[in-house]
């Protein structure tokens, strides 16, 4: 075996983070290399310690497969992998990838190695070489020029690249479908037209997986106004919207479905290994494409590993049995979770002032162990023990998933979206957890006088004038009614603070009548209850016995709203008590708000 290398090096005039961030993306990287598309299968590892990734491509009349290992990575300096090849002229294939500050911009130091297996791989090598540093020169040429352009706010937050503006035809078919958004928004042409753009000229990645709040994140435009547009665009037949859950280690997406009675139990992630189902308001996305506009269709794969497939992971490492790795990362101020997968973990904080620069790891059989609890924000060193039986693949990996994720809970949970898709339901017998909702109960006060003294027609014109004006403000504070009962009405808001604007203005909206208002906050199911998706749980039942307490004019919400810091600032002076609730063994902490006494 002949072991034949390169090395390279080019120097750009950019920040090494943003360079970073495109040369990172080893899939584009690859593709404007000049690589061939690869597909992926899986082989069970014969120690049975998971899965083994093969990879195939065709390299004009030559099939080539090889073992595809886990990359290394250390945001933001490097990526790394070796690569062992069945049945071809080469036996190995090493790239070993840097990103250094060079004065007021950074270089790119490009190492490989290739092992020719036999005589006729020794011949082959020299060309494969030359042929790869010509394919780098091209790629990192047009990484340098990705970065210039799309400078990221985050290392860890995808962005979009530029495109030229929509033909007057592409506009105006998004402008027809956004018409319909009128009942419960402002008219959206700058929206239109950037769909529009993006279904016309974004790459087929980008199209085949369009995410709302990426886009108004990057447009700086409301997310729920993104959202709204394209669940428009969707229901008008220029977009298909899908249902993914997203794997909680690496972040990718599986088991994209077309539809919520679709939507299954747990899945597979064969990257990571591990088992995981969805949980409604954490890992449920809702993606977008545009294939109804004749874009979008899967896009070839050239890599599947590397870094942009796991952008809160932000270093990886396989580490050998009874070995050692270290690594070097930038970690920015906050929660970090070590993993060892599939089943190993521990939290690490990162805070801007304290701890050390140093972080040592040990991972065991059962679990994985940080010699601090805290360290340094900033550039840090870890020191990775396995002292297990088995290989560890260890990642540091941000917290908590990223909030450019929009939920199956924030989508269910808008009115746009109840009113556009009302025959999206879960299928029979699925319930799907909920962390966190907002529960709103409101409900007239002596109705059963209303219909005695005004008659039943009057009285009904009125209870239905006043689910209407309450639906418009529901659905303007990106919320939703669930259902009606009688002249009540349950809503749900993802964020509390829409919840208290939206119970400040019922009384007025709702006048003549008058209202009583409670609400309460915490974790639900969501479940499929005649024909129509619903909420249960003991949040829904406080948050209506809590109505069922308010008084006449009153809003009555537990502490576990009146207490966040995200709608403190929207309520007066309020009396504070408890509350002893039909069917609530204990006392509930609650703040009684009157509208008409200056809310302001």
């Amino acid at each position: 075996m002949k072991r034949f290398a390169d090395r390279y090096t080019f120097a750009f005039d950019i920040a090494p983070e943003a360079l970073w961030r495109a040369v990172s993306d080893t899939d584009a990287i690859n593709r404007d290399a000049g690589l061939p598309p690869v597909h992926y299968t899986y082989e069970p590892r014969p120690d049975g310690n998971g899965q083994t990734t093969i990879a195939h491509a065709q390299l004009g009349p030559l099939a080539i497969a090889w073992e595809e290992p886990p990359f290394t990575w250390e945001a933001p300096y490097r990526v790394a992998v070796e690569r062992r090849f069945r049945g071809s002229p080469f036996a190995r294939f090493s790239s070993d990838v840097r990103v250094v500050a060079d004065g007021g911009g950074a270089r790119i130091e490009h190492a490989v190695e290739l092992d020719a297996r036999a005589a006729l791989g020794a011949l082959l090598a020299p060309a494969v070489l030359a042929r790869g540093r010509a394919g780098a020169a091209r790629a990192y040429g047009l990484a340098a020029r990705r970065a210039r352009e799309n400078p990221p706010a985050r290392p860890t937050r995808p962005v979009l690249p530029a495109v030229p503006a929509a033909t007057i035809q592409g506009v105006t078919r998004f402008a027809d479908a956004l018409e319909m958004l009128r009942p419960y928004t402002e008219y959206e042409p700058e929206i239109a037209a950037r769909l529009a753009a993006l279904v016309e000229h974004g790459d087929d990645a980008l199209v085949a997986r369009m995410r709302p709040y990426v886009f108004a994140d990057a447009w700086q435009l409301p997310r729920d106004r993104v959202l709204a547009a394209m669940l428009a665009a969707t229901r008008r037949g220029l977009l298909d919207l899908s249902w993914s859950i997203v794997c909680p280690s690496c972040r990718g997406q599986k088991n994209g479905v077309g539809s919520l009675a679709r939507l299954g139990g747990a899945v597979h992630c064969e990257q990571c290994g591990i088992d995981y189902g969805p949980e409604f308001d954490r890992n449920v996305e809702v993606t977008f494409d545009a294939r109804p506009s004749g874009r979008g269709m899967a896009a070839p794969v050239f890599c599947l590993a590397g870094p942009q497939t796991a952008l809160q992971t932000v270093a990886q490492s396989a580490v050998a049995p009874s070995g050692t790795a270290s690594l070097d990362v930038v970690l920015e101020a906050g929660a970090y979770v070590v993993q060892a997968l599939p089943d190993r973990a521990t939290r690490v904080t990162v805070e801007p002032d304290a701890g050390a620069s140093m972080l040592a790891l040990r991972v065991e059989d059962s679990r994985v162990s940080a010699e601090t609890a805290t360290v340094r924000a900033g550039r840090v060193h870890l020191d990775i023990v396995n002292a297990s039986a088995r290989e560890a693949l260890v990642r540091v990996t941000e917290a908590e998933l990223s909030d450019q994720i929009a939920t199956a809970a924030d989508v269910t949970a808008l009115q746009t979206f109840r009113d556009l898709f009302s025959s999206e339901l879960l299928a029979e017998g699925v319930e799907l957890a909920i962390r966190s909702l907002t529960i709103v109960f409101t409900d007239v006060v002596g109705s059963t006088k209303m219909y005695s003294d005004a008659g039943d027609a009057r009285a009904f014109r009125l209870v239905r004038e006043h689910f209407e004006a309450l639906r418009e403000i529901i659905a303007i504070r990106r919320g939703a009614i669930v259902k009606t009962i009688g002249d009540a009405v349950m809503a749900v808001f993802v964020d509390p603070r829409d919840a208290v604007e939206a119970a400040l203005l019922f009384a007025a909206a709702a006048a003549p009548l008058q209202l009583r208002i409670g609400m309460h906050r915490g974790p639900c199911i969501a479940m499929r209850a005649n024909d129509h998706l619903d909420y249960f749980g003991a949040t829904v039942n406080l948050a209506s016995r809590v109505g069922h307490a308010a008084g006449p004019g009153e809003i009555l919400l537990t502490a576990a709203i009146a207490d966040d810091a995200r709608v403190t600032d929207l309520l007066p002076p309020d009396e504070r008590g408890t509350v002893t609730l039909r069917g609530i063994r204990d006392p509930v902490e609650v703040a009684r708000v009157r509208p008409a006494a200056g809310v302001r």
